[in-house]
């Protein structure tokens, strides 16, 4: 008897073991199911803190380059500003040399022109030695002096030419003296005024040749600058894309806490009242950004705004929020591996850890986040790799 009982005994310790192992296996779920949307919602949050961090030190990169190009600009204007004032002054450093010997060319042709004067002097006195010791003291006397009428008119005609050569003498004198004294002092005046301007050049080249020191400078601590900068957004590219892998990692564990019907086959079409594809999914150029070669993770099905948008299966939402890039956007997840995506919604319907049937309206259609219009973005993930869309509603 005390055998049997000892063997109830056990058998009865054993399923007591057994339930509780149980309860707490159904608690652990129950459990889970209602804080898993509540982690995947912190991650969320996270990975959006990420992004923004990562888009703010990308802005404050772009910045600082276009600053440094600004810089950098300026600093070549100012490099050929200084190549032209350079060859300016070589310039007229020449026409300055050229103008000293214009000038020492008119005091050699000043000095020349004294001298035939001197000649022209010395021959008029000799002439007038020859007619004093003729006797005569004066052109009068020469002419008074005449033996007859003929002798008259002769010595008349020699007077006459002597007055005339001497009044000529005299005028040319004159003449080239005031020339010469005219051109030399043009001369006089245009070096000074090229000695001025070759010395407003020289200060200038000096102004510029400091700007661009000072220039350098700038162009040097905004390097410094440009290198912190891209350090920073290295390190907030490199923290997003580490959320982001959690944050997938999070929805593809979410699969635990879901388990679907879905095995793959059509899904409900997203957008009851739009029917035209304005984008397919693939690699195309960024309506807004002109980026060529970007991946569009999704398809667009242009539709009215505020209009309906259905869950394409059953699932649990697992995020239900606003992203700069998505706008109000939501993510299904219908187990097995497949999570659907939903973006650019007016209004979200449902919220993070809600139970969806299929085609049941989740939100509104809009044009919130990167978007040229109302339409919906329609994402499908297999085990976190994009699917082609198309190859689940067609």
């Amino acid at each position: 008897m005390d055998k049997n009982n000892n063997k109830n005994d056990r058998k009865m310790s054993r399923r007591r073991i057994a339930a509780a192992i149980v309860a707490g296996l159904v608690a652990l779920v129950f459990l889970f199911t209602c804080f898993y949307p509540v982690l995947l919602s912190a991650r969320a949050a996270s990975v959006d803190e990420a992004k923004a961090a990562r888009d703010k030190a990308k802005k404050e990169l772009d910045n600082i380059k276009a600053e440094k190009a600004d810089l950098v600009a300026e600093y070549v204007r100012f490099d050929a500003q200084l190549t032209e004032v350079e060859d300016q002054v070589i310039a007229l450093t020449a026409a300055i040399e050229n103008t000293k010997e214009q000038i020492a060319q008119k005091e050699l042709e000043l000095e020349e022109a004294i001298e035939n004067t001197e000649a022209y002097r010395e021959a008029f006195k000799k002439r007038a030695r020859i007619m004093y010791e003729n006797g005569g003291t004066s052109y009068l006397e020469v002419l008074f002096g005449s033996t007859g009428f003929g002798d008259f008119l002769e010595r008349l005609e020699i007077v006459s030419e002597i007055v005339s050569y001497d009044r000529g003498v005299l005028n040319d004198y004159v003449k080239n003296q005031q020339i010469i004294q005219n051109s030399k002092a043009e001369q006089e005046a245009l070096l000074a005024q090229q000695e001025t301007d070759q010395q407003s050049l020289e200060y200038r080249q000096e102004e510029i040749e400091l700007l661009l020191e000072k220039q350098q400078v700038l162009i040097d601590l905004i390097t410094a600058d440009e290198a912190t900068a891209q350090k920073a957004y290295a390190a907030a590219e490199k923290k997003y894309e580490e959320e982001e892998r959690k944050a997938q990692e999070e929805i593809r564990r979410s699969n635990i806490s879901y388990v679907g019907s879905y095995k793959g086959g059509k899904f409900a079409w997203p957008a009851p009242s739009g029917t035209r594809i304005t984008s397919p999914f693939g690699y195309r150029t960024h309506p807004i950004s002109g980026q060529t070669g970007s991946l569009h993770r999704g398809i667009d099905i242009s539709t009215g705004y505020g209009t309906n948008i259905v869950a394409g299966e059953a699932g649990v939402v697992t995020i239900a929020k606003y992203n700069s890039s998505y706008g109000r956007y939501i993510v299904i997840n219908h187990g097995n591996g497949y999570t659907t995506l939903y973006a650019h919604n007016s209004q979200l319907l449902v919220s993070v850890g809600q139970t969806v049937s299929r085609g049941q309206v989740i939100a509104k259609a809009g044009s919130t986040g990167n978007s040229t219009g109302p339409h919906c973005h329609f994402e499908v993930s297999y085990n976190g790799t994009l699917q082609n869309p198309l190859n689940y509603l067609k």
